[in-house]
Formats: structure tokens, sequence, C-alpha cells
């Protein structure tokens, strides 16, 4: 018979989730104002458990402290005994800040004395970095298209069912116009040319490259460059499109999140064209990589095995080493030679 398997005991579940280092745990028992901290709640505080005591009030302070009024703090927990959830910075001993998120409950008596709290700290940190930089990346993007009414978006599907919220602003048309036709921004006697054009570019899953001219909100008429690129995801699957508007006359780098999706585009006869252009063997461009001779043949064999990142890292040593791939207007990689 098999040998029996022991139940993982709630305790060990614990410490196994507080090994990410991002959770801790902590109660404290009025009556005996017993504190007991999980290792993780030591580690989120920067604390060591040899050197520093239990307490809620060490917590407490080590709030920063333009959110100290916003914390429940010792006196107010043994009087009201009620916490809500919170989140706020902390100051480190070492002086590093962090952001926490503070859940807890106290147990109450029959008689409504409060007899225990308990309660887990969650470092959030990294999420608040990312919020503050996604809100910086979105005010960067908001001062660019000020500036030089260019912008990107996002299409989930084609045809179109709403318009990104700088395109409207730039035309100056209503969301239901525009979604009866698309073209409507564009002046009429070229809106058959570039609406043909582009639907059979869509159709197909091609680059869509149109250069109309525009009749923008103020009423002027300005020629644009509208580039549509097909978006995939880590499966290769369609995920929606990509597009690039701005001035005709703005020269410049394409922009990242539109340059990861061209670079989708490149296939095994560009690799092979990159090594000729730099008469290396598949060996050497392998080994320019970091990648193996047997990955790389996958990729010049267009083998779906291969995965988005060798091709990345195979154009990332092609162009370490001089090969400048281009995308031209109709949407064909060309490969030159620096």
């Amino acid at each position: 018979m098999p040998a029996a398997v022991s139940p993982i005991m709630p305790h060990e579940i614990l410490r196994m989730v507080e090994g990410f280092g991002l959770t801790g745990t902590w109660s404290w028992t009025f009556a005996t104002d017993r504190h007991v901290w999980s290792p993780g709640l030591f580690r989120i505080l920067g604390l060591e458990p040899t050197s520093a005591r239990a307490e809620y009030g060490l917590l407490f302070a080590l709030v920063h402290p333009e959110d100290r009024d916003s914390i429940t703090s010792t006196s107010e927990l043994l009087q009201t005994g009620h916490m809500i959830q919170q989140t706020f910075r902390i100051i480190r001993p070492d002086g590093t800040l962090r952001t926490v998120m503070s859940r807890g409950e106290v147990v109450m008596a029959p008689d409504g004395r409060p007899l225990q709290a308990m309660g887990v700290l969650i470092d959030v940190s990294d999420r608040e970095m990312l919020a503050r930089a996604q809100a910086a990346d979105r005010r960067r993007k908001r001062a660019l298209f000020e500036q030089t009414r260019a912008f990107t978006s996002v299409t989930a599907v084609y045809p179109y069912t709403d318009f990104s919220p700088e395109w409207l602003e730039l035309v100056g048309l209503p969301r239901q116009a525009l979604l009866e036709e698309p073209t409507l921004p564009v002046l009429k006697e070229e809106r058959a040319r570039w609406r043909d054009h582009g639907r059979e570019l869509y159709l197909t899953r091609q680059v869509v490259h149109t250069r109309p001219r525009l009749i923008l909100a103020s009423g002027e008429i300005v020629p644009y460059r509208m580039v549509m690129v097909p978006m995939r995801n880590a499966s290769g699957a369609d995920e929606g499109w990509v597009n690039y508007i701005a001035p005709l006359h703005l020269d410049g780098g394409v922009p990242g999140v539109m340059r990861e999706s061209l670079e989708q585009l490149v296939r095994g006869i560009h690799l092979r064209a990159g090594r000729a252009l730099l008469d290396w063997s598949m060996q050497q461009l392998a080994e320019a990589a970091g990648l193996s001779f047997s990955t790389v043949r996958r990729l010049e064999d267009e083998d779906v095995s291969a995965s988005r990142r060798a091709l990345q890292a195979a154009m990332r040593a092609l162009r370490t080493h001089g090969i400048v791939f281009s995308f031209m207007d109709d949407g064909t990689i060309a490969l030159g030679k620096v």
C-alpha cells in the first residue's frame, strides 16, 4: 500500500506564502499584552527578530509621519476595538521606503470588550511603483500629443468598435459618426482610395501604411502618416492592432510598442539575409545571439516551436554587428548594413 501522505498544516501554508517576502502577520492579546509577529512581518519591516521586540507601537512608529494620522493608533485600537483596511508607507530602519496594505480585525468578548487584535501586512510597493510609472507614462504621452499631435493607440478589433481619446480630440468628430464612417476625417476626394487600400490590408492582417490628408478639429488640413501593425500575443495568436498616428513631417524612431509588433513580422528569410550581409554561418549567429545551433535553424525554418525571445536575441545580435531592419511604406522589411 502507498504510504499515507500527511496533510499540510495551516502554519506550513503560511510559511510558504510568506516565503515570497510580501506578506506578514501579527497578533496582540490585550489581557497579557502578548505580541506575536511572523518572520514575514519582520522582513517587510526590515527588522531582525533577534534584536527587535514585537509590539504594535513599534509597527506604528515605523509608519511614515505623513501617513500616521490615518492609521489606527494603539490607544484607538484599545478604546474602540475597530480596525479598517489601510494602505500606508513605512520607513525601515535602513531608510528604505515601502508601501504596505494592512488588514486586521479585533476579537470581542460577549460583553463587548476587545480581547485580541490580529492582522496581515502586505507589501504592495511594486504595485504602487507600477501605478506611478503608468501614471507618469500617461502624462508623458499626453504631453507628446499636445506638442506634436502624434500618438499611439491599440485597437482590439477591426472593423472599429471604439476610438482612442486622442483620435476623437484630434479630429473633433462624434464617436457615432466615426463608427458609421471611419474615414470621415480624411479629405473627401481621398476617402475611397485609402478606405479600400486599408480594408484589404486589414482583412489579410498585413501592415497598413497610409498618408491621408486629415481635416483636424481646428479645421486645418494636415498630411498625416497612419501606420497600423497587427499585434500578436506570446503564442502567436492575433490580439489586435497597434496604431501610430503622426503628422507626415515628423521624423523619429518608431514607438517601442509598435517596434515590438513590427519585429514579430521578421521571418527566417530576414535572418538568413542578415547572416549573408555579415558573411556568417548559422553557428556564428547562434554564438553571437547566445542561442543553440538548433534554435537558429528552427528560427530560419520558421518552426513554430521557436520562441519570440529567441527571435529577439537573433535580431539583437545582427543589429549589434551593423545590420539595420527597415520597414518600408508597403510593410516590406528591408535589411541593410551600416
